[in-house]
């Protein structure tokens, strides 16, 4: 966005929070995450803004591959790590932002992210993508790099192995349906 600092600007409060929780969903650190926007949004900033159609994708799809090169390498880190390794809760502040205050209680924040780092780093990014926020098994494909039937296995296995984890779910919850419920909370 080499050009136009009020599309970075605007880029920038529209899309952080999102590619903020999108990190840090991932990571289950909020300071790596917040490292992950730092640097997503430096990429955007060197980026010709003619080029991109889809901004909010594009920072999804950085931040998603950012994330992903830091599992991997937070996984060998971590072999060496003394005692269990937790994530880091988030400390919530106020906010004007409906969505943000429809979050999980911080323990059960804590329980998923725990789960989840028992993922592979693929596993992990297709399930919070497709599952947490819900994209299209087509952009998880793009985004991750593999093709749409890998992301499905993918998903499957990190359902599976989150099962394993935690106990059958006691509810079917269709994403989309959850989707369309919040948005209608939200709206009320």
């Amino acid at each position: 966005m080499k050009q136009d600092d009020a599309a970075f600007a605007d880029a920038w409060r529209e899309h952080r929070r999102y590619v903020l929780d999108v990190a840090y969903r991932m990571l289950g650190s909020i300071s790596d995450a917040e490292d992950v926007v730092q640097e997503t949004f430096a990429r955007l900033l060197k980026q010709d803004a003619d080029q991109i159609q889809d901004v909010r994708g594009w920072l999804v799809v950085v931040a998603t591959r950012l994330c992903l090169d830091q599992l991997r390498s937070a996984r060998s880190r971590r072999e060496s790590y003394v005692g269990p390794w937790l994530p880091e809760p988030v400390i919530e502040g106020e906010t004007d932002d409906p969505a943000d205050r429809i979050t999980l209680d911080d323990s059960v924040r804590m329980a998923l992210l725990v789960v989840l780092e028992r993922l592979t780093p693929a596993e992990r990014a297709t399930f919070v993508l497709r599952d947490v926020f819900g994209f299209s098994f087509d952009d998880v494909a793009k985004i991750v790099g593999r093709s749409v039937e890998a992301c499905r296995q993918l998903a499957s296995r990190a359902r599976r192995r989150i099962e394993d984890e935690t106990g059958p779910a006691r509810f079917d919850v269709d994403p989309n349906e959850l989707g369309r419920i919040a948005d209608r909370f939200i709206a009320a």
